[in-house]
């Protein structure tokens, strides 16, 4: 299954989520793993990825006053950055640091003269900066399996993410634990009319913003909209608890999921095409007006069936969660 997203790495004596400025990488979080001594890994999104992670990795770094690691995962590759408070950000490219003309979107882009032995010394100075206790074996057993894979195919292969989680139990977090329980489940309801991806009332809201800068959507934004980018924010940055009492998160999603259809019962059907940059697309308003409601209903009665009963953003299995791929490098 695809990945868009990216994991962080940082050490904060509060849970990541709570950071100020982690919105800079992402607000939709969906896995959080405490590693111990501070430690934690937090995979997360945003609305428009990818995030400029080069400039909010220097940026939080120095905020945090702590090391921080973060890759934006791009399906079949990542781009992975560090800084600490102390040095300045650097870049590198996974599987294949030279691999300029990936084709998937980073940003920013990757540079030219990659190699593996430059990114191994990266990450090795950071984590020595960072105070970690770093495999060295491990972490070049990691960085290089790619290439070994090519050649020697019946080797194992890793997805980038898994690739990245490798990095983590080289730097010492040799048995990489289960994701941390949600204090609530942003995916079931109330909460899902407004959560969802592409069909939720949040998403609907930020594509219709975009329609209007892009001067393809006309007139002002609804009353629901911005209530419902606000509540999505404010539901993410709960989960783990802290911020709003899911109590109160539960009723002003009610009040927004119901305001919203008082005005959608009212309002003729946005059209089935609209122009952008003078060419005619399909609109993603109009889609979601048709099936949006039906398909959000499935997604929750699907999790209903196959989640865990504490869910923590896993779903069916948790590939990362062990000893990965290589314990005898530990």
């Amino acid at each position: 299954m695809s990945y868009y997203g990216s994991v962080v790495m940082t050490r904060a004596d509060v849970v990541m989520s709570r950071l100020p400025g982690i919105d800079a990488i992402g607000f939709r979080h969906r896995r959080l793993r405490e590693l111990g001594g501070g430690w934690q890994v937090l995979e997360t999104s945003g609305w428009n990825d990818p995030p400029d992670l080069e400039q909010a990795v220097a940026a939080l770094a120095g905020s945090w006053n702590a090391p921080v690691l973060a890759a934006y995962v791009a399906d079949t590759c990542a781009q992975i950055h560090g800084a600490t408070a102390e040095t300045a950000v650097w870049s590198g490219h996974l599987a294949d640091p030279a691999d300029v003309k990936c084709g998937m979107r980073h940003q920013p882009p990757v540079r030219s003269g990659g190699t593996p032995t430059a990114l191994e010394a990266q990450l090795a100075d950071w984590a020595r900066r960072a105070g970690l206790t770093l495999s060295a074996a491990r972490l070049s057993r990691a960085l290089r399996y790619a290439l070994e894979w090519r050649s020697v195919p019946d080797g194992p292969y890793l997805d980038p993410v898994a690739q990245i989680f490798e990095l983590v139990r080289a730097f010492g977090f040799t048995v990489i634990p289960a994701p941390r329980a949600y204090a609530f489940d942003p995916d079931d309801e109330p909460f899902a009319e407004v959560t969802a991806a592409i069909w939720g009332l949040a998403a609907q809201a930020r594509s219709a913003a975009a329609y209007r800068t892009a001067g393809a959507r006309r007139g002002r934004p609804a009353g629901w909209e911005a209530a419902a980018i606000t509540l999505e924010t404010d539901i993410y940055a709960a989960l783990y608890g802290g911020g709003h009492p899911p109590a109160a998160l539960a009723a002003r999603a009610g009040r927004i999921i119901a305001y919203y259809r008082a005005v959608q019962h009212d309002a003729p059907p946005p059209p089935r095409e609209i122009t952008v940059n003078g060419q005619p697309v399909a609109n993603i308003q109009r889609i979601t007006h048709d099936i949006g409601a039906r398909v959000i209903a499935n997604q929750v009665a699907t999790r209903r069936a196959h989640d865990r009963p504490a869910p923590d953003g896993t779903g069916f299995s948790d590939p990362v969660a062990g000893p990965g791929t290589w314990p005898d490098l530990a």
